[in-house]
Protein backbone atom coordinates (compact mmCIF):
# COMPACT_ATOMS: atom_id res chain seq x y z
CA UNK A 1 0.00 0.00 0.00
CA UNK A 2 3.09 2.06 1.11
CA UNK A 3 4.74 1.57 -1.86
CA UNK A 4 1.51 2.42 -4.22
CA UNK A 5 1.27 5.72 -1.98
CA UNK A 6 4.53 6.69 -3.41
CA UNK A 7 4.06 5.29 -6.99
CA UNK A 8 1.02 7.42 -7.27
CA UNK A 9 2.77 10.77 -5.89
CA UNK A 10 5.96 10.26 -8.36
CA UNK A 11 3.15 9.86 -10.85
CA UNK A 12 1.42 13.10 -10.13
CA UNK A 13 4.60 15.35 -9.35
CA UNK A 14 5.93 14.04 -12.85
CA UNK A 15 2.04 14.97 -14.74
CA UNK A 16 2.07 18.01 -12.90
CA UNK A 17 6.24 19.33 -13.65
CA UNK A 18 5.28 21.86 -16.72
CA UNK A 19 6.89 21.10 -19.64
CA UNK A 20 10.30 23.15 -20.64
CA UNK A 21 9.97 25.75 -23.52
CA UNK A 22 12.73 25.89 -25.64
CA UNK A 23 13.08 29.01 -28.32
CA UNK A 24 14.15 27.97 -31.82
CA UNK A 25 15.28 30.50 -33.48
CA UNK A 26 15.12 29.82 -37.87
CA UNK A 27 18.77 31.92 -38.76
CA UNK A 28 19.13 33.31 -42.17
CA UNK A 29 16.15 32.12 -43.80
CA UNK A 30 18.75 31.16 -47.35
CA UNK A 31 21.07 29.16 -45.20
CA UNK A 32 21.18 25.69 -43.77
CA UNK A 33 19.49 26.85 -40.74
CA UNK A 34 15.98 25.62 -41.87
CA UNK A 35 17.04 22.22 -42.54
CA UNK A 36 19.48 21.65 -39.64
CA UNK A 37 16.07 22.57 -37.30
CA UNK A 38 13.46 20.48 -38.97
CA UNK A 39 16.50 16.97 -39.70
CA UNK A 40 17.11 17.66 -35.29
CA UNK A 41 13.23 18.15 -34.73
CA UNK A 42 12.30 15.15 -36.79
CA UNK A 43 15.27 12.88 -34.98
CA UNK A 44 14.25 14.17 -31.74
CA UNK A 45 10.17 13.70 -31.77
CA UNK A 46 8.78 12.40 -29.80
CA UNK A 47 9.89 15.38 -27.38
CA UNK A 48 10.45 14.24 -24.24
CA UNK A 49 10.08 16.60 -21.62
CA UNK A 50 10.50 19.63 -23.25
CA UNK A 51 8.24 21.79 -25.72
CA UNK A 52 9.82 23.19 -28.75
CA UNK A 53 8.86 26.80 -29.82
CA UNK A 54 10.26 28.19 -33.30
CA UNK A 55 10.99 31.85 -34.03
CA UNK A 56 11.22 31.88 -37.84
CA UNK A 57 9.71 31.95 -41.18
CA UNK A 58 6.42 30.33 -41.53
CA UNK A 59 6.07 30.37 -45.54
CA UNK A 60 9.71 29.37 -45.38
CA UNK A 61 9.44 26.52 -42.88
CA UNK A 62 6.83 25.07 -45.03
CA UNK A 63 8.55 25.37 -48.19
CA UNK A 64 11.77 23.30 -46.32
CA UNK A 65 9.37 20.79 -44.82
CA UNK A 66 8.11 20.10 -48.56
CA UNK A 67 11.64 19.73 -49.63
CA UNK A 68 12.58 17.29 -47.27
CA UNK A 69 9.24 15.41 -47.16
CA UNK A 70 9.49 15.82 -43.60
CA UNK A 71 6.18 14.74 -41.72
CA UNK A 72 5.58 18.06 -40.02
CA UNK A 73 2.79 20.90 -40.27
CA UNK A 74 3.15 24.24 -38.62
CA UNK A 75 0.71 26.76 -36.18
CA UNK A 76 1.29 30.02 -36.20
CA UNK A 77 0.53 30.97 -32.45
CA UNK A 78 0.62 34.41 -30.50
CA UNK A 79 2.17 35.30 -27.32
CA UNK A 80 -1.49 35.03 -26.09
CA UNK A 81 -1.58 31.16 -26.78
CA UNK A 82 1.60 30.51 -26.50
CA UNK A 83 1.36 28.48 -23.41
CA UNK A 84 -0.83 25.85 -24.54
CA UNK A 85 1.05 24.27 -27.38
CA UNK A 86 1.36 21.07 -25.41
CA UNK A 87 -1.41 19.55 -27.55
CA UNK A 88 -0.12 21.48 -30.58
CA UNK A 89 2.94 19.41 -30.35
CA UNK A 90 1.60 16.01 -28.96
CA UNK A 91 1.13 15.70 -33.07
CA UNK A 92 3.63 16.77 -35.62
CA UNK A 93 2.48 19.83 -35.60
CA UNK A 94 4.80 22.59 -34.66
CA UNK A 95 4.37 25.90 -33.02
CA UNK A 96 5.32 29.11 -34.71
CA UNK A 97 6.10 32.71 -34.35
CA UNK A 98 5.65 34.06 -37.52
CA UNK A 99 8.16 36.81 -37.86
CA UNK A 100 8.40 36.81 -41.49
CA UNK A 101 10.08 39.98 -43.51
CA UNK A 102 10.57 38.61 -46.98
CA UNK A 103 7.14 40.12 -48.37
CA UNK A 104 7.58 39.56 -52.56
CA UNK A 105 11.59 38.88 -52.26
CA UNK A 106 12.15 35.49 -53.89
CA UNK A 107 12.94 32.77 -51.70
CA UNK A 108 16.67 31.81 -53.17
CA UNK A 109 18.70 29.34 -50.85
CA UNK A 110 22.32 29.88 -50.82
CA UNK A 111 22.43 33.47 -51.00
CA UNK A 112 23.57 36.46 -48.53
CA UNK A 113 20.76 39.22 -48.86
CA UNK A 114 19.63 42.16 -46.55
CA UNK A 115 16.49 40.75 -46.34
CA UNK A 116 18.11 37.47 -44.96
CA UNK A 117 19.87 39.32 -42.44
CA UNK A 118 16.76 41.03 -41.20
CA UNK A 119 15.10 38.23 -40.77
CA UNK A 120 17.87 36.49 -39.05
CA UNK A 121 17.64 39.36 -36.72
CA UNK A 122 14.14 39.70 -35.94
CA UNK A 123 14.31 35.53 -35.11
CA UNK A 124 16.84 36.39 -31.95
CA UNK A 125 15.73 39.74 -31.16
CA UNK A 126 12.42 38.21 -29.90
CA UNK A 127 13.75 35.17 -28.66
CA UNK A 128 15.85 37.12 -26.51
CA UNK A 129 12.99 39.12 -25.42
CA UNK A 130 10.99 35.93 -24.68
CA UNK A 131 13.90 34.09 -22.54
CA UNK A 132 14.10 37.94 -20.73
CA UNK A 133 10.56 37.58 -19.67
CA UNK A 134 11.34 34.34 -18.69
CA UNK A 135 8.33 33.47 -21.32
CA UNK A 136 11.02 30.49 -22.66
CA UNK A 137 13.50 28.54 -20.80
CA UNK A 138 16.47 28.93 -23.49
CA UNK A 139 17.26 29.99 -26.63
CA UNK A 140 18.80 27.58 -29.21
CA UNK A 141 19.93 29.91 -32.83
CA UNK A 142 20.39 28.16 -35.83
CA UNK A 143 23.18 30.37 -37.80
CA UNK A 144 22.96 33.30 -39.50
CA UNK A 145 25.47 35.59 -41.92
CA UNK A 146 27.35 38.57 -40.69
CA UNK A 147 27.20 40.14 -44.05
CA UNK A 148 23.60 39.93 -44.11
CA UNK A 149 23.09 41.11 -40.61
CA UNK A 150 25.05 44.22 -41.48
CA UNK A 151 23.92 44.56 -45.12
CA UNK A 152 20.47 45.22 -43.14
CA UNK A 153 22.12 47.36 -40.85
CA UNK A 154 22.92 45.60 -38.01
CA UNK A 155 26.07 46.18 -37.14
CA UNK A 156 26.69 42.79 -34.13
CA UNK A 157 29.43 40.80 -35.48
CA UNK A 158 27.32 38.05 -34.51
CA UNK A 159 24.84 36.12 -32.23
CA UNK A 160 26.93 36.50 -28.87
CA UNK A 161 27.44 40.13 -29.27
CA UNK A 162 23.81 40.10 -30.26
CA UNK A 163 22.87 38.59 -26.91
CA UNK A 164 24.52 40.83 -24.96
CA UNK A 165 23.43 43.78 -25.88
CA UNK A 166 19.92 42.76 -25.51
CA UNK A 167 20.58 41.20 -22.18
CA UNK A 168 20.91 44.59 -20.13
CA UNK A 169 24.89 44.27 -21.81
CA UNK A 170 25.29 41.29 -19.65
CA UNK A 171 29.65 40.36 -20.34
CA UNK A 172 29.08 37.34 -22.40
CA UNK A 173 31.70 34.25 -22.91
CA UNK A 174 31.67 31.98 -25.48
CA UNK A 175 31.77 28.24 -24.70
CA UNK A 176 32.51 25.77 -27.17
CA UNK A 177 31.65 22.28 -26.40
CA UNK A 178 32.30 18.61 -27.85
CA UNK A 179 31.00 15.89 -25.50
CA UNK A 180 33.58 16.17 -22.02
CA UNK A 181 35.79 18.80 -23.63
CA UNK A 182 34.96 22.43 -23.25
CA UNK A 183 36.77 25.75 -23.67
CA UNK A 184 36.04 29.73 -22.99
CA UNK A 185 38.20 32.22 -24.70
CA UNK A 186 39.37 35.46 -23.44
CA UNK A 187 39.04 37.20 -26.61
CA UNK A 188 37.00 36.53 -29.32
CA UNK A 189 35.45 38.31 -32.85
CA UNK A 190 38.78 40.68 -33.38
CA UNK A 191 41.98 40.63 -35.24
CA UNK A 192 44.91 38.93 -33.57
CA UNK A 193 46.94 41.50 -33.40
CA UNK A 194 43.95 43.13 -31.61
CA UNK A 195 43.99 39.54 -29.04
CA UNK A 196 47.26 39.97 -28.48
CA UNK A 197 47.12 43.55 -27.42
CA UNK A 198 44.05 43.55 -25.47
CA UNK A 199 44.97 40.54 -23.16
CA UNK A 200 45.52 41.86 -19.14
CA UNK A 201 45.46 39.64 -15.62
CA UNK A 202 41.40 41.84 -15.05
CA UNK A 203 40.16 40.35 -18.95
CA UNK A 204 41.26 36.86 -17.72
CA UNK A 205 40.19 36.61 -14.32
CA UNK A 206 36.90 37.96 -15.63
CA UNK A 207 36.70 35.22 -18.17
CA UNK A 208 37.89 32.46 -15.82
CA UNK A 209 35.14 33.76 -13.16
CA UNK A 210 32.02 33.13 -15.76
CA UNK A 211 33.66 29.83 -17.22
CA UNK A 212 33.14 28.61 -13.41
CA UNK A 213 29.52 30.03 -12.78
CA UNK A 214 28.96 28.96 -16.27
CA UNK A 215 29.87 25.02 -15.27
CA UNK A 216 28.34 25.08 -12.35
CA UNK A 217 25.20 25.99 -14.10
CA UNK A 218 25.62 22.98 -16.07
CA UNK A 219 25.84 20.74 -12.69
CA UNK A 220 30.00 20.82 -12.38
CA UNK A 221 30.28 21.66 -8.74
CA UNK A 222 33.66 21.90 -8.10
CA UNK A 223 34.93 22.66 -11.63
CA UNK A 224 39.11 22.61 -12.74
CA UNK A 225 40.18 24.95 -15.16
CA UNK A 226 43.48 24.43 -17.84
CA UNK A 227 44.98 27.56 -18.11
CA UNK A 228 47.16 27.44 -21.99
CA UNK A 229 50.46 29.59 -22.30
CA UNK A 230 50.23 32.29 -25.29
CA UNK A 231 53.81 31.83 -26.72
CA UNK A 232 55.13 28.14 -27.92
CA UNK A 233 55.96 25.91 -24.82
CA UNK A 234 54.48 28.47 -22.54
CA UNK A 235 57.26 30.64 -23.22
CA UNK A 236 60.00 28.35 -21.67
CA UNK A 237 61.11 30.26 -18.65
CA UNK A 238 60.99 33.60 -21.25
CA UNK A 239 63.14 32.38 -24.24
CA UNK A 240 60.16 32.74 -26.12
CA UNK A 241 58.13 35.45 -24.87
CA UNK A 242 57.07 36.74 -21.12
CA UNK A 243 53.60 37.18 -21.35
CA UNK A 244 53.26 34.25 -19.61
CA UNK A 245 54.85 35.93 -16.62
CA UNK A 246 53.54 39.16 -16.28
CA UNK A 247 49.98 38.69 -17.44
CA UNK A 248 48.88 34.82 -17.36
CA UNK A 249 49.98 33.61 -13.93
CA UNK A 250 49.07 36.97 -12.31
CA UNK A 251 45.51 36.32 -13.44
CA UNK A 252 45.72 32.71 -12.19
CA UNK A 253 46.88 33.85 -8.56
CA UNK A 254 44.00 36.58 -8.70
CA UNK A 255 41.72 33.60 -9.76
CA UNK A 256 43.36 31.41 -6.95
CA UNK A 257 42.70 34.39 -4.33
CA UNK A 258 38.62 33.97 -5.11
CA UNK A 259 38.75 30.31 -4.42
CA UNK A 260 39.30 29.00 -8.33
CA UNK A 261 41.20 26.03 -9.07
CA UNK A 262 43.40 26.26 -11.93
CA UNK A 263 46.50 24.68 -13.43
CA UNK A 264 49.09 25.97 -15.89
CA UNK A 265 49.83 28.12 -17.71
CA UNK A 266 50.33 24.95 -19.94
CA UNK A 267 51.86 24.64 -23.79
CA UNK A 268 49.37 25.40 -26.35
CA UNK A 269 49.54 22.29 -28.31
CA UNK A 270 49.66 19.92 -25.00
CA UNK A 271 46.95 21.91 -23.08
CA UNK A 272 43.57 20.10 -24.91
CA UNK A 273 45.94 16.67 -24.25
CA UNK A 274 45.36 17.23 -21.05
CA UNK A 275 42.19 17.96 -21.52
CA UNK A 276 40.86 15.04 -22.66
CA UNK A 277 43.02 12.75 -19.94
CA UNK A 278 40.42 14.80 -17.28
CA UNK A 279 42.77 16.70 -15.77
CA UNK A 280 40.03 19.46 -15.68
CA UNK A 281 36.80 20.71 -16.56
CA UNK A 282 37.44 23.03 -19.04
CA UNK A 283 40.41 25.45 -21.16
CA UNK A 284 39.97 29.38 -20.89
CA UNK A 285 42.09 29.72 -24.19
CA UNK A 286 43.50 33.39 -25.14
CA UNK A 287 42.14 34.03 -28.80
CA UNK A 288 39.71 32.38 -30.94
CA UNK A 289 41.41 30.01 -32.69
CA UNK A 290 43.11 28.85 -29.61
CA UNK A 291 40.22 26.92 -28.87
CA UNK A 292 38.35 25.77 -32.14
CA UNK A 293 41.04 24.44 -34.03
CA UNK A 294 41.69 21.34 -31.50
CA UNK A 295 38.01 21.75 -30.20
CA UNK A 296 36.92 20.97 -34.16
CA UNK A 297 39.32 18.65 -35.10
CA UNK A 298 38.26 16.63 -31.88
CA UNK A 299 34.37 16.28 -33.29
CA UNK A 300 33.51 19.07 -35.67
CA UNK A 301 29.72 17.64 -36.01
CA UNK A 302 28.91 17.56 -32.36
CA UNK A 303 30.10 20.64 -31.54
CA UNK A 304 27.45 23.08 -29.37
CA UNK A 305 28.77 26.76 -28.75
CA UNK A 306 27.35 27.61 -25.35
CA UNK A 307 27.18 31.40 -24.45
CA UNK A 308 28.41 31.73 -20.85
CA UNK A 309 27.42 35.38 -18.28
CA UNK A 310 24.04 35.99 -19.70
CA UNK A 311 20.57 36.01 -17.43
CA UNK A 312 19.59 33.03 -20.11
CA UNK A 313 20.59 29.67 -21.99
CA UNK A 314 21.91 30.33 -25.30
CA UNK A 315 23.44 27.01 -27.55
CA UNK A 316 23.78 27.18 -30.97
CA UNK A 317 25.30 24.60 -33.68
CA UNK A 318 29.06 25.15 -34.43
CA UNK A 319 28.62 25.33 -37.85
CA UNK A 320 27.69 29.04 -40.19
CA UNK A 321 25.35 29.38 -42.96
CA UNK A 322 26.68 27.49 -45.59
CA UNK A 323 25.36 29.53 -48.29
CA UNK A 324 27.43 26.82 -50.61
CA UNK A 325 25.85 23.62 -49.53
CA UNK A 326 22.39 25.57 -48.76
CA UNK A 327 21.12 24.44 -52.21
CA UNK A 328 22.39 20.78 -52.13
CA UNK A 329 19.72 19.86 -49.03
CA UNK A 330 22.72 17.60 -47.63
CA UNK A 331 23.55 19.39 -43.98
CA UNK A 332 24.50 17.17 -41.30
CA UNK A 333 21.86 17.78 -37.84
CA UNK A 334 24.41 16.50 -35.21
CA UNK A 335 25.16 20.03 -34.17
CA UNK A 336 21.93 21.00 -34.08
CA UNK A 337 20.32 18.08 -32.44
CA UNK A 338 23.41 18.50 -29.91
CA UNK A 339 22.82 21.87 -29.36
CA UNK A 340 19.07 21.13 -28.30
CA UNK A 341 19.86 18.14 -26.14
CA UNK A 342 22.42 21.07 -24.31
CA UNK A 343 19.83 23.76 -24.04
CA UNK A 344 17.42 20.96 -22.34
CA UNK A 345 19.86 20.00 -19.77
CA UNK A 346 21.00 23.70 -19.25
CA UNK A 347 17.59 24.73 -18.51
CA UNK A 348 16.69 21.30 -15.97
CA UNK A 349 19.85 22.09 -13.87
CA UNK A 350 19.07 23.43 -10.32
CA UNK A 351 19.61 26.81 -11.61
CA UNK A 352 17.67 26.67 -14.70
CA UNK A 353 14.57 24.99 -13.86
CA UNK A 354 11.08 25.21 -16.09
CA UNK A 355 9.44 26.05 -12.75
CA UNK A 356 10.80 29.23 -12.77
CA UNK A 357 9.60 29.76 -16.22
CA UNK A 358 6.19 31.66 -16.78
CA UNK A 359 3.71 29.57 -17.94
Amino acid sequence: MQFQKYIFIYLFEKTMKPEIKIGLTMGDPNGIGAEVLLRALQFMHPFQDWEPLIFGDLKILTGMNKILDAPFSFKSISEKHSTHTKKVIDSFCLPVIDLSVQKDRKWELGTSSAWGGESAFQFVHNAIDWANRKKIAAIVTAPLAKESLQAAGHSFPGHTEMLSHYSNGARSVMMLAVDDLRATMVTLHVSLRQALESLTPELILEVMEITVSGLKNMGITDPILGIPGLNPHAGENRLFGDEEDIIIRPAMELARGKGIRCEGPFPPDTVFLEHRKGRFDAVVALYHDQALIPLKLFGFERAVNITLGLPIIRTSPDHGTAFELAPQIAANPRSMIEAIKTAVKMANSSLFTADKVDS
